[in-house]
């Protein structure tokens, strides 16, 4: 599990602004992970990075707005 904290005053701060920093952290980890997903590309377990890679972009509907975020863990 990936978690990043938002380093803020979780009262003073809206739910929306708490979602958006959330999304940019949740496309860093999307775009870092997109040479898993080239055609090319001779990994073994590219079905695990798939997986990863879609509860990365499910994750918005599962997540509460917080000052943390609790990534999954991509795979090894």
């Amino acid at each position: 599990m990936t978690i990043f904290y938002l380093n803020i005053d979780e009262e003073s701060i809206s739910d929306e602004w708490l979602i958006e920093r959330m999304k940019i952290e949740r496309n860093d980890l999307l775009a870092a992970s997109d040479w898993t997903q080239t055609a090319d590309n001779p990994i073994s377990n590219k079905e695990e990075w798939a997986s990863y890679r879609q509860q990365l972009r499910d994750f918005p509907s599962t997540w509460t707005p917080a000052d943390t975020v609790e990534f999954p863990d991509p795979p090894s």
